[in-house]
């Protein structure tokens, strides 16, 4: 019986880690970085230069930090005026930052030569398919309104 108990306990220890990350939960953090990233993004579109994401034409900053918090909360997935490959673009400097360390450069300034490096390399392994990321999009995916990875990256 003792040993039926110990059995269960390591199967407890096991499973319950898995069964959190298949459910999304915010990072406030990541929140914070990606924020910052697209109101780079819209300054540099604001200013005629290249720009990542598309934009309402009576976009502010303003409006834009609302609604980028709004969709990262997961209580509203049409919260940005986003198609799916954008927001599946946002979604990975989401997940990138969720993987920084705590006392990542990233965290302070977005155009770091130290956050420059540590970003791409997580940003190439969600790109190489990443069974973490895979996971995580999953997890995501519903509450967000995030488009379906491709075949080859699901979990």
């Amino acid at each position: 019986m003792k040993n039926w108990i110990n059995v269960c306990v390591v199967a407890v220890c096991v499973a319950v880690p898995y069964a959190r990350a298949a459910e999304f939960v915010t990072n406030v953090r990541a929140v914070e970085f990606v924020t910052a990233v697209a109101l780079d993004d819209f300054r540099t579109a604001q200013s005629g230069g290249g720009y990542m994401f598309a934009y309402d034409t009576a976009e502010t900053e303003a409006s834009l930090r609302v609604k980028v918090k709004r969709w990262l909360s997961g209580d509203d997935p049409d919260a940005l005026a986003m198609d799916g490959p954008e927001k599946r673009t946002l979604y990975g400097f989401y997940w990138a930052a969720t993987m920084l360390p705590a006392r990542s450069k990233c965290f302070v300034r977005i155009k770091h030569p130290a956050c420059m490096k540590e970003l791409s390399e997580w940003l190439a392994k969600e790109a190489d398919g990443d069974a973490r990321f895979a996971s995580d999009y999953s997890a995501a995916m519903h509450r967000l309104g995030l488009p379906p990875l491709p075949a080859d990256t699901q979990p």
